[in-house]
């Protein structure tokens, strides 16, 4: 059976209600006759433009260091997403008996600027009061909605580590009343109950056990603001019609790739891939230079074809901006030929080299794009790449060898199957979301 899946636990999560038929381990993106399915769907926001408020505990039962841990979350998660006037707005509130507004999100344009000022912050002290900050969130809702031309969606993500001294639920009934939609994570003592209250319903609540784990939901945190109401209305999948790739464009709308990586793209480019297929490709590589921050201190991509023998097209210093990455894209002609994708992979591996443009201590990505069986072997290559630390996204179209591709990647959730050169536009904004949330230490 051909099809894009995704481990179950990568995308909905607990807020999914998946029913398997003969599939019980994955979420199958391109439905099959053999396999059909009914899921809760999502009526999603427009978050091109969302106002993002955190709402910090910074009561005297919270440690120094846990509190740094606190700002160092607040700095990830604004990295992920694309920061600006007229875009993302981030402001942050700490509370403890008091309130204190520590900058608005009209106050700053850009991530460096708000990575700046929640590294400044410092800590209250105090009781926890968080009802009465709940309260105060509603004039910052209101001046935030002046500073908008239009109507945008509201977030209010909570964080304490108690119990509240003061009731928090007519607050928290109230924003939501306002249009606010309202997050809350619960950590090490805090009540659970009052961390549903602060969310509303569960899918809105997070819990971890110490300040330092917090980075391990910042992900999640992320996948689930995107998706702002829950529908219970179900679907059954057709063949071959049903595709459930909103999640991704919604979220690459405002995920921008900006962190630093070296991105290289090896496409097969042999005979068997028709001329219009082989300018699908370079439409896909075209989108993911589209959303991305390019330069040489962010995101830098390189482009390698290989059919019989590998070939270098760009090296990936060799261009700072979208616009001539695009239009080297555009005129690179197919070699023809076969399919020596071993050789290619091994060929690939220098390019990831200083000498060759590459920042060895930035994150570094290789996306294969091929449509056949490889004639040579490709486990060992593959395997020095990935020992190398470079992370491996192979795409494999029609009649590629999916044995062959888990071999190149090192695991199923690295690679995707997908039936024709017409559905690389769904697989690209699922592997801009994985680039871009990919954890610094993988």
């Amino acid at each position: 059976m051909k099809g894009f899946f995704i481990t179950q636990d990568r995308i909905l999560q607990s807020s999914s209600t998946v029913v398997f038929c003969g599939c019980p381990d994955l979420l199958v993106l391109l439905s099959s006759p053999v396999c059909s399915f009914s899921l809760r769907l999502y009526q999603t926001v427009d978050l091109t433009t969302p106002d993002i408020y955190f709402l910090i505990d910074g009561s005297g039962s919270i440690y120094p260091q846990d509190f740094l841990d606190m700002k160092k979350f607040i700095i990830a998660m604004t990295k992920m997403f694309r920061i600006g006037k007229e875009e993302v707005r981030i402001g942050v509130v700490q509370y403890s008996l008091t309130t204190r507004l520590e900058f608005s999100v009209a106050q700053y344009g850009t991530a460096k600027e708000i990575t700046i000022a929640v590294k400044n912050i410092a800590q209250l002290g105090g009781g926890t009061e968080t009802g009465a900050a709940l309260k105060s969130m509603e004039n910052h809702f209101r001046e935030a909605a002046r500073t908008r031309q239009a109507k945008v969606p509201q977030f209010l993500i909570t964080i304490t580590d108690g119990k509240s001294d003061d009731s928090v639920v007519e607050a928290a009934n109230s924003l939501r009343s306002m249009g606010v939609l309202t997050y809350a994570v619960g950590i090490r003592d805090a009540d659970m109950a009052e961390i549903e209250q602060i969310a509303g319903v569960p899918e809105r609540m997070f819990y971890v056990n110490n300040f330092d784990s917090l980075k391990q939901i910042k992900d999640e945190v992320v996948r689930k603001i995107s998706l702002a109401h829950t529908s219970d209305q179900a679907a059954q999948s057709t063949p071959g019609t049903l595709k459930l790739f909103f999640f991704f464009s919604l979220v690459t709308q405002f995920c921008l790739f900006s962190k630093e990586a070296d991105v290289i793209f090896l496409i097969d480019g042999s005979g068997s891939i028709f001329p219009v297929d082989f300018d699908k490709m370079k439409g896909f590589m075209e989108a993911m230079v589209d959303k991305s921050d390019i330069g040489p201190d962010k995101v830098q991509f390189g482009l390698l074809q290989f059919s019989d023998s590998p070939r270098e097209e760009f090296q990936l210093n060799a261009y700072d901006n979208q616009l001539q990455l695009k239009q080297e894209i555009t005129n690179m002609e197919q070699l023809g030929g076969g399919t020596n994708t071993g050789a290619a992979l091994e060929f690939a591996s220098q390019y990831f080299d200083q000498s060759k443009g590459g920042r060895p201590s930035v994150r570094q990505f290789l996306v294969i794009i091929t449509d056949g069986e490889a004639q040579d072997e490709v486990s060992k290559p593959a395997q020095a790449l990935r020992q190398k630390g470079i992370i491996i996204y192979s795409i494999g179209v029609e009649n590629a060898n999916t044995t062959q591709l888990l071999e190149i990647s090192g695991g199923i959730d690295k690679v995707h199957s997908i039936n024709n050169f017409d559905d690389l536009r769904y697989v690209e904004d699922k592997i801009i979301f994985e680039i871009c949330t990919q954890e610094e230490s993988e």
